[in-house]
């Protein structure tokens, strides 16, 4: 269990978020008939303990995750992986909001661990979703001032050309209205200002300073 000294806010919220996949698969995770969960481990889940949807609250911070976890250093790499970029509205409610660096030490928790291993946020969020939280929102590790928005569980998408926000849902719970955004490749900027996971994080260096305190050895 993390070191927790206060719950975090619990924040209830609309968010148009921006979400990367292969243009074979689907923009959310689901069971789809699997005997069990398949979706790889990542910051806020483990392989086989059910399922989370990662969503970036800004079109690059989605593209940066993707830069970060394939570590492409190049535009010829960059060129290689073709992406659909999908818009997804989100309603929501019960959603830790630990977006911020301050937010993780008011609750306790050691903010390296926003942008750093994945190991001490898998075990966090253990701990929101026995206290019933929905999803969370944190620092982006891959691209400096992003936020990302993770729901935990499946949801199921419902594609719409449009009106993402006055479309009845059916079952808010479980689904979420998307749109195609754009399909392409990583933008150029970001082969140069992606975080990738064996370098410092600037943000969190400059939170540091800003409070007189020294940058750690290492990273992030």
């Amino acid at each position: 269990m993390a070191s927790w000294q206060a719950d975090p806010a619990r924040v209830a919220g609309e968010w148009h978020c921006f979400r990367l996949v292969a243009p074979d698969w689907p923009p959310l995770y689901h069971a789809a008939g699997e005997p069990a969960p398949s979706q790889r481990s990542a910051r806020w889940h483990r392989l086989g303990e059910g399922m989370a949807q990662y969503l970036a609250l800004e079109p690059m911070g989605a593209w940066a995750e993707l830069v970060r976890f394939e570590r492409i250093r190049d535009a010829e790499r960059a060129a290689q992986y073709r992406r659909r970029l999908w818009i997804v509205f989100v309603r929501e409610r019960e959603i830790a909001d630990l977006s911020t660096f301050d937010q993780w030490e008011a609750c306790g928790l050691d903010p390296r661990d926003a942008v750093g291993d994945h190991a001490a946020c898998q075990q966090i969020a253990d701990d929101l979703r026995a206290a019933g939280y929905r999803g969370v929102l944190s620092p982006s590790a891959a691209l400096a001032g992003a936020t990302n928005l993770t729901l935990f569980g499946a949801r199921y998408e419902k594609v719409l050309l449009g009106g993402l926000e006055t479309w009845s849902n059916p079952n808010p719970d479980l689904r979420l209205p998307c749109s195609l955004a754009a399909e392409g490749t990583p933008p150029d900027v970001l082969i140069g200002e992606t975080i990738l996971a064996d370098m410092p994080h600037e943000a969190y260096r400059s939170w540091l300073r800003a409070r007189g305190r020294r940058p750690p050895r290492g990273v992030p």
